[in-house]
């Protein structure tokens, strides 16, 4: 009983709404603009636990919207995987 616990508790994965403002959070950071519509998980890596998560953020600097790609691990980290170009 107390292998099948731990083993639950070490395969933890992060909540939807922490893994959206960890992934916002890193986009902000990695664009220097803000977020102009609500992320979303758009799929879950199964084995691994890892979300891939859709930022959405604007450039006023360069007046653009982007959409950032991350990738959120069991612990809220969130790692950026790729971009789009910038669209008016």
């Amino acid at each position: 009983m107390i292998c099948l616990l731990s083993s639950s508790l070490a395969l933890a994965e992060c909540r939807d709404d922490d893994a959206k403002f960890s992934a916002d959070k890193k986009a902000r950071s990695f664009m220097s603009g803000d977020t102009f519509m609500a992320a979303k998980v758009l799929k879950r890596h199964l084995p691994s636990r890892r979300k891939e998560v859709a930022s959405y953020i604007y450039v006023k600097a360069d007046d653009l919207y982007y959409t950032v790609y991350t990738l959120v691990n069991s612990a809220c980290k969130a790692d950026v995987i790729k971009r789009t170009k910038g669209k008016h």
